[in-house]
Formats: structure tokens, sequence, C-alpha cells
């Protein structure tokens, strides 16, 4: 079942007044399917005393479009210059208030209307979207009390991709998506950002489309964005993501990288100019209908600067719910060649219920066999540090993730981290890990064939541990505790019959 709650770019709370004329019933809400067509209003919203911002979204399933236009009442222009929206959406030609007239590679809309005509080097097809945000003067926002939008697409027949077919119409109610307050408006307001719902759309394979826009309040631009659900064994990905992972909407330009394992979305700004002091986006996710219908929260976080703002957007309750944590919290997982073979650490801020973590190996990253199994510590609110030294990994490529189980049989996987092992016995050398030291022990890797000495001294030159170390050894560890040495740089020297090694040691 697809849900649909009303919208947003209202995502402007006290300071900004929203349109209340009363305005006849809603003509198929704020989000409209039409053929391959998806429509989405996202609000209307005060900008100055006599001027009101709209802001459209397009979806488009199928070939490619044309033009979409929006409704303006007659005899009247958007408010601004053309060239203004020329600026603001450089993949469309624009004609501003144009009936009829038609010209070159245009197309006649049968209202007054702005209309966007797509340029020959862009195409929006496929699933991909667009925002679409002109201004009206008050006088002819209220004039409106619908408004018709129209989208054509764009075929190659006689190889002419300008022949256009499959005009679709819908109409919006204006003030129905744009409610001064109450439950319909899905906003989550915060210091730095203001987070928002604006609509969904089932996509008929499975999956739904969900629109989420944010607000960023701080004067500087937008660094990352990301985007995290509950977890799913199906695929999350990108609406409208283009060749080389570039997520373009109507203004600004990101880098999208998806990472299932984590069921994370992260947008890296490529030309974020001017999304800043109250400016907005609308990111797009496509995620499985069983998710959204079970669990339809998302932890949106935004970075700007120095600025780092998170909520989890319940997109059904509109309420603040962050996603259900894991019953164990993984802080980090890594691992590193060693000569003693290679060597994983893994942290966990809390546990519950945790029996085991099972260690996996892989040589291709897809497909992982069982290696090892390291006990867990049942439930602990403090952090605890784990490791496993895999001393049967030859030389080459290898994958490792950890499958998390609980007393109950329910697990979950971490993310896999690859590591190189170009060790060999030939090139033996001494490896001190983790480096830093952030955990309560050090660990130090070795390959001798006599016996050998040990020593920590500080930057000082003195010596602030000892340890004979017996021929054939090939891991040590120390407690760091134990030590009873303060942080800092330390080196870790090796001696033996044949050479003496040195490493450098930082504790954190």
């Amino acid at each position: 079942m697809t849900r649909y709650i009303l919208l947003i770019t209202l995502i402007f709370f006290a300071s900004i007044n929203w349109a209340t004329a009363q305005r006849p019933a809603p003509t198929g809400g704020c989000v409209q399917q039409a053929d391959c067509y998806t429509f989405s209003y996202f609000g209307a919203m005060q900008m100055e005393e006599d001027l009101m911002q709209v802001q459209f979204g397009l979806q488009v399933n199928c070939d490619e479009l044309a033009y979409v236009a929006f409704e303006l009442p007659e005899g009247s222009e958007a408010a601004g210059s053309a060239s203004v929206y020329h600026e603001n959406a450089p993949d469309y030609r624009v004609r501003n208030g144009i009936t009829s007239e038609q010209g070159p590679n245009e197309v006649e809309t049968p209202f007054n209307a702005i209309q966007f005509n797509a340029k020959q080097n862009y195409s929006l097809s496929g699933g991909a979207i667009d925002t679409f945000t002109f201004n009206l003067t008050m006088a002819d926002f209220e004039a409106l009390s619908t408004m018709r939008v129209r989208a054509t697409l764009r075929t190659g027949t006689n190889g002419n991709r300008n022949i256009v077919s499959q005009s679709r119409q819908v109409v919006f109610d204006l003030s129905a998506c744009s409610p001064l307050e109450g439950p319909e408006a899905c906003v989550i307001e915060r210091d730095a950002a203001v987070f928002a719902f604006a609509g969904a759309s089932d996509n008929g394979d499975g999956t739904t489309t969900v629109n989420l826009m944010i607000q960023n309040l701080t004067e500087e631009e937008v660094g990352t964005v990301s985007i995290q659900t509950e977890q799913t064994p199906e695929a999350i990905s990108v609406a409208g993501m283009n060749n080389g992972n570039v997520y373009k909407t109507d203004n600004y330009q990101y880098k999208a990288t998806v990472n299932q394992q984590e069921n994370l979305i992260t947008f890296d700004a490529q030309n974020t100019n001017g999304y800043s002091g109250g400016a907005t986006d609308v990111f797009s996710i496509i995620v499985p209908n069983d998710l959204y219908e079970l669990a339809p929260y998302f932890t949106m976080t935004i970075s700007a600067g120095s600025s780092f703002e998170s909520v989890g957007l319940n997109t059904i309750s509109c309420e603040d719910e962050l996603i259900t944590p894991l019953p164990v919290e993984l802080m980090s997982f890594e691992g590193k060649a060693t000569q003693s073979g290679i060597a994983l650490e893994w942290t966990t801020a809390s546990e519950e219920n945790n029996d085991r973590f099972e260690v996996e190996r892989s040589q291709d990253g897809k497909s992982f066999e069982h290696i090892a199994t390291v006990a867990g510590a049942g439930n602990s609110s403090t952090a605890l540090a784990y490791s496993h030294t895999d001393k049967t990994a030859g030389a080459g490529l290898h994958y490792y993730r950890l499958k998390q189980v609980d007393f109950d049989g329910q697990f979950e996987y971490s993310k896999i981290v690859a590591v190189d092992n170009k060790i060999t016995l030939a090139k033996a050398r001494m490896e001190v890990f983790p480096n830093p030291a952030t955990s309560n022990y050090v660990r130090v890797a070795l390959q001798s064939q006599s016996n050998a000495h040990l020593k920590i001294m500080d930057r000082n030159g003195r010596t602030v541990y000892t340890q004979e170390v017996a021929a054939g050894s090939q891991e040590i560890q120390l407690s760091i505790p134990e030590l009873s040495i303060p942080k800092g740089l330390y080196y870790v020297h090796m001696q033996d019959a044949n050479e003496k090694q040195v490493q450098k040691l930082i504790i954190q």
C-alpha cells in the first residue's frame, strides 16, 4: 500500500507565512500518477511580501521528456525574467507565459504557462526525477485555486528526437499541499536544518520512490547529505542517478554512493553553490515496498561547513524516530596483513544478547566461508575490543566480514573489509597493531628464527618496557594499562641474532 503524506516546501516554520486561502477539495493529492509520469507538488512558501515560490517534482519512467508546463493566470508570467529560470534549470529552455507561438523544437501548451523544454543533450527518462521551482506574485498565486501541469514525451522517429507524443495532464489544489500547520505537515525542525517528507509513489515493480527534502539553515553550503534505511535484504538505490553515480537536481549536483551493507546512501557535493541560507533540495531514493510499509523511517543527516544535523524521520507518523539500533553496536572493524597472518580487530560500543561473532572470508567479496568463531560478551554497555588472526590466508587480496549472532539465532552482517596480504617469510617484518592504539591492547607480530629482545622506549630514549621473546614466536599481546605509560609517541625495538627492527607506536 502506497502512502502519501502532505508535503512540504513547508519546511518552513513560524517565520514563513504559508498561503491559507480556502480553495476547492484536492483534485488528486500532492503526488499524482499519470501513465509513466509521477507528478509531485512540494508546496509553496512566501519569499517576500508580494512573492510566492512554488516547487514541483516530475519523475519520468519511460521515454525522454520533451517539456513540462505549469499553469499561470491568463496574461501573466512567472515572476522574474525567463533568464532567471534558464540559470536555475540549465538543462531546459524556458518559455515564460506563452500560450501559443510555437517555436523551433517547441510545442504549444493549451493554457498560459511557464514551460520547461528539455535541451537536445539532456534526457529525463527511465525513472529520473527533476525538480522545478518558479515564483509567482501573491496576486497570481491567489488567483490560481488550482494549477494544471502538463508533460509531454519526446520520441525519436525518423532520426528526429523532437517529435513529441503522449501528453499527460494533472491538476493540483495549491492550498491542499501547503497547510500552515497540522499533522499532515511531515516536517522536523532543527537548529541547522529542517527535514521533511515530500511524498512517495509506488513504481509498480515492488519498489517505492520516496522524496525527502532538506532545508539548510546555515550560511555554509552543503557538503554531504546521507540517508539511511532500516536493514533489508533487498537493494536500495537512488532515483534518477546518471552515469558515474551523478545525482542532479534542479540547482545542485552530487556524487551518490550506495552502501548496501549498511543500507546507507551518501550524496557528496560536487556543485552545491547557493545551497545555504534557507535553500532547499529534494533527494529521491528507491526502497522495497515491504521496507516502506513496515519500517517507513529514514535517518537523514546533513553537513554544512562545521555544522552537522541529523534526524530519524518517520514518514507515516512524521515523528523523529531513529532506525531501530542493532543488538550490537559495532564501532569499528579493521584488518591488517602481518607476518603472523591477517589481523582482524573490531570494537563494540554496546551489546545486547550477543552470543558470538563468526568471522567469514572471501576471495571475491561475494562468496564467503566461515573461518573462525569468537565468543561475544552477551550484554554490555561499555566499549569492548575483539580480535582474530587469520593464519591460513595466503598471499593476495582477501575480504572479511563479521556475522554477529544473537542467542536466539538472529544475526546481522558487518561491513566488508579488504586486506591485501603482501607479507612473505622472506621479507618478514615486525608489525605493531592497532596503531594508533585506541583500545586496551596492542599486539606485536614477528617472525624470528632465534631468541629476540623486545623493548619499548619513549621519545626521550627511556626504556619503559622490556621482554625476552622465544624463537618461533609469532605474536605478543601487551596490555596498555599494565604497561602504565601515558598517552603519546613510543618506539618498539626488536633485536634478534640477525637484525634490529624499530617501529613507531602511538598510544591514544
